[in-house]
């Protein structure tokens, strides 16, 4: 790993190095450096267990001084006496930043062990290189000088991040291991695995591992011994009979053979120009990284609509926690051709043959193979990644039953129905992060400052994929400047036919979410997609379907949970408020205009006109007679814009004239300029 091309965590030699993996230590130019004062010292111990990570304030008091001992005050002294240290001791490249209610170490992760430790890991979950994979985890491991902070004090010991990145170094042996049994090296391997299992003596998988390598050096005698301390040292101390997997070394030392089952790696590749999520990446790497579940394994959902970045969010967090999941990773679409649902009978025929089960040993019934299923994953560490689920009846026999597996599943409504899992709602990405996502996928620097760059966006709904396919649109036409291509995006009519490429069309996506509802509320999203207004309160859809209010909200409801419109909760007058994004109201619009007879639009539209009319002169005989806020204004503003002017394009314009009429009032109290 002397290459710094070859090795993702290659370091510096005379820059600053900071040493967590074994007793505290800092080195300069390969020099040990002299550490500051306990208070000092443990506060930088806490902030180096996740380098680079806000650490909030009572975390570190808890991790430097333990539980009701330290003090914000202590905590402030303790931070400037070490920004002090910093600068004399590891130079300009080493910040300690103050963070809303925490504190940040800034350090390049190639200047911490444990910051390498975890690039390897990640760069071998990346890796279809079996050879390179054995040299990233044991450099990885090679990283590792004891226990994590050694003699660290008793809160430190119990913290999460510990215990997570000593859980990571059991992972990695235990991958290290049975790779090293797969290429036939054995050798390779044996050393670095014995040392974790002498740290780790209770832990089973790694000591079956242990006793495989050292039968597979030819070393019988000593796997026979191992396996006589691991029986004696779980009898005497725990009183119970050594796991199945230790009973199967010892057998295959005795007989001569390693009986692996096979580990899948299935996950898709990953993303190289993943960008941005930054929040949403840690809100699901957390609980994947930091252990199991409880009682059973960790189930995570993102839900969103079509083409929101639900997969390409998924296999990111997925390949940095695949590392941990030393028994496999497992992976399956479960929407077909013309949305059909994949029969979950169908997906456990594959995982099983990939988890070693012989064809004719698969069984025929759903039920036969989903408890096969989990007895195979039963006591291992196996990730399983479901994309596109379309209902919780789908999903439950494809969920193993232990709590070291965890599943991750992206579906485009939420899965209310599976017990135990933490959902999390995928939105559009900020315009910052849309417009280098264009940049990254259009091949092009520097679009950050043109505005350009933001107006495609924009007419994009920042929609992950219709950004995506504009950079690619973009890279096909290398001399084409932003400008010209917002040009083509401009006009409605014809935007969503720019927003395909290559077989890929937003249109084709987002129609996809259209097919799984209902008659009643696919003709609510087609009649509602004729409203130009970015939002609509609930009366006004009520009064485009034609329907009493009970029955609008149940369409609302069932668009909202299908992700093709965003409650937006009360506005200022007490209204529930709705918004159907650009793209999606663009689609509702096509369809509206292909299916519904004009009679039918126009009579939509003037119903919904009409409501707004009513309500706006009721509001301004109320502001005429008591010149009271104009609440119900305020939160029509823009909406009322909008629809006069939709009026006028439709030539409503008797309904125009007198909205026009209806807000002079309020023009006038907010003054003139207000249009």
């Amino acid at each position: 790993m002397a290459d710094p091309a070859e090795d993702p965590g290659h370091r510096d030699p005379d820059g600053v190095e900071f040493l967590v993996l074994g007793e505290l230590a800092v080195r300069a130019g390969g020099r040990l450096v002299p550490l500051p004062g306990p208070s000092v010292r443990a506060l930088l111990s806490a902030l180096l267990l996740t380098p680079g990570d806000i650490v909030g304030e009572g975390r570190l008091l808890t991790l430097a001084w333990g539980a009701d001992k330290g003090s914000r005050r202590a905590l402030q002294c303790a931070a400037t006496r070490l920004r002090t240290w910093l600068r004399t001791a590891a130079g300009p490249g080493v910040r300690l930043e103050h963070a809303g209610s925490g504190y940040r170490l800034a350090v390049p992760d190639a200047a911490v062990d444990i910051g390498r430790f975890r690039v390897r890991v990640a760069a071998y979950a990346r890796t279809n290189d079996p050879e390179r994979g054995l040299v990233l985890l044991a450099a990885a491991l090679r990283e590792w000088r004891g226990p994590v902070l050694g003699g660290r004090p008793e809160p430190v010991a119990d913290d999460p991040a510990v215990r997570e990145v000593e859980q990571a170094r059991i992972d990695c042996a235990a991958a290290l291991a049975d790779l090293a049994l797969r290429l036939d090296r054995p050798a390779d391997a044996i050393a670095l695995v014995e040392d974790v299992a002498t740290a780790a003596p209770y832990d089973e998988p790694l000591q079956a591992r242990l006793i495989r390598l050292m039968a597979a050096c030819g070393r019988n005698a000593a796997a026979l011994r191992q396996v006589e301390r691991v029986r004696r040292r779980l009898a005497d101390e725990l009183g119970v009979a050594p796991a199945r997997e230790v009973l199967d070394a010892h057998a295959a030392a005795l007989h001569g053979h390693d009986g692996l089952v096979p580990v899948p790696r299935q996950l898709p590749a990953a993303i190289c120009d993943f960008t941005g999520r930054r929040d949403e990446v840690a809100a699901l790497s957390g609980p994947l990284l930091s252990g199991h579940g409880r009682g059973g394994p960790l189930l995570s959902v993102i839900c969103g609509t079509a083409g929101v970045g639900k997969t390409a969010l998924a296999v990111h967090v997925a390949h940095r926690a695949a590392a941990l999941f030393v028994h496999g990773q497992l992976y399956a679409v479960l929407r077909g051709p013309g949305s059909r649902p994949v029969d979950p009978a169908e997906v456990l025929s594959g995982f099983l043959r990939n988890l070693g089960v012989d064809d004719e040993h698969v069984p025929r019934s759903l039920d036969e193979r989903s408890s096969l299923f989990r007895s195979r994953t039963a006591g291992r560490r196996v990730l399983v990644l479901l994309d596109d689920a379309m209902d919780d009846a789908q999903l439950r026999p494809l969920i193993p039953g232990t709590s070291g597996c965890a599943v991750l599943v992206t579906g485009r409504v939420p899965l209310a129905g599976l017990t135990g899992a933490r959902t999390l709602r995928l939105d559009v990405p900020p315009c910052d992060e849309a417009v280098t996502l264009l940049g990254r996928a259009a091949g092009r620097d520097g679009v950050d400052g043109d505005p350009a760059a933001a107006d495609i966006v924009r007419m994009c709904g920042r929609l992950p994929l219709a950004v995506r396919i504009a950079g690619m649109r973009l890279a096909r036409r290398p001399g084409s400047s932003l400008g010209r291509f917002a040009e083509h995006l401009r006009p409605e009519h014809r935007r969503m036919d720019e927003l395909a490429v290559r077989g890929i069309a937003v249109r084709n996506r987002l129609h996809e979410n259209y097919q799984d509802l209902g008659l009643a509320h696919r003709r609510a999203f087609r009649l509602l997609g004729l409203l130009r207004t970015a939002t609509f309160p609930e009366w006004a859809a009520a009064a485009a379907l034609g329907t009493v209010p009970d029955a609008a909200r149940a369409h609302l409801e069932a668009l909202a949970e299908a992700a093709l419109l965003d409650p937006l909760g009360e506005d200022a007058a007490g209204q529930i408020r709705y918004g159907m994004p650009d793209l999606l109201r663009l689609h509702a619009r096509e369809l509206a205009l292909a299916m519904e007879r004009p009679l039918a639009r126009e009579a939509a539209l003037r119903r919904a006109f009409g409501g707004w009319l009513h309500r706006a002169e009721r509001a301004a005989r109320e502001l005429a007679a008591s010149a009271g806020p104009p609440v119900w204004f305020e939160a029509e503003d823009e909406a009322l814009a909008t629809v006069i002017e939709q009026a006028a394009a439709h030539g409503f314009h008797d309904l125009g004239a007198r909205l026009v009429r209806a807000t002079l009032g309020y023009r006038a109290l907010r003054g003139p300029g207000t249009g």
